[in-house]
């Protein structure tokens, strides 16, 4: 329409030379939120790398301790070294986890992943961010059983006090928690 009316349709420049500006609707907002997910994929994966460094070398050092005591003679008990580093370990896999998990449900096209384009492991096939949620509650809760072992072995060598019980009542609510809202 040439009369000018405010209400046309043309997004290119108008005769004064101004170019209309484009409203930032819900899809610019979207878009955003997929920039702020890669971040968070990029991160979580670098996280999961370092926890990844860290405990295989408290593997290693364990691991030679055990071997060149044993040479020696020397009774060598590195249980809790060993434990530590699975905890390392387990922590890498729920960072691990929760970048892949984020990347597929945030920056993947749902298309690609329904006609199998990219090939995902069958513990990633997830629709939801529901979903993604209960897997890292079931991980987390892997890992605090596991940090829990060191921690409490080495309060029951020493003197055992009350604060011992923190750690098992917070995963026995996280459990009780995830079992009443898998049944809801």
């Amino acid at each position: 329409m040439l009369g000018g009316g405010g209400g046309d349709d043309h997004e290119g420049p108008r005769l004064n030379g101004e170019t209309p500006r484009r409203s930032a609707g819900l899809l610019g907002q979207l878009l955003k939120i997929r920039y702020l997910a890669a971040v968070v994929v990029v991160i979580s994966i670098l996280h999961s790398l370092a926890f990844l460094f860290l405990g295989a070398r408290i593997a290693i050092h364990a691991y030679h301790l055990m071997v060149s005591r044993v040479a020696a003679g020397e009774n060598v008990r590195p249980g809790l070294e060993l434990l530590h580093s699975l905890d390392f370990l387990l922590i890498a896999l729920v960072l691990l986890i929760l970048g892949l998990g984020v990347a597929k449900l945030f920056l993947l096209p749902p298309s690609a992943v329904a006609r199998r384009i990219y090939a995902l492991p069958t513990w990633l096939n997830m629709e939801t961010f529901s979903e993604l949620k209960v897997l890292l509650w079931e991980t987390i809760l892997v890992a605090l059983v596991v940090f829990a072992l060191p921690t409490l072995s080495s309060d029951l060598a020493g003197r055992l006090e009350w604060s011992a019980l923190i750690l098992p009542a917070a995963i026995t609510l996280m459990a009780l928690g995830l079992f009443l809202m898998k049944r809801a």
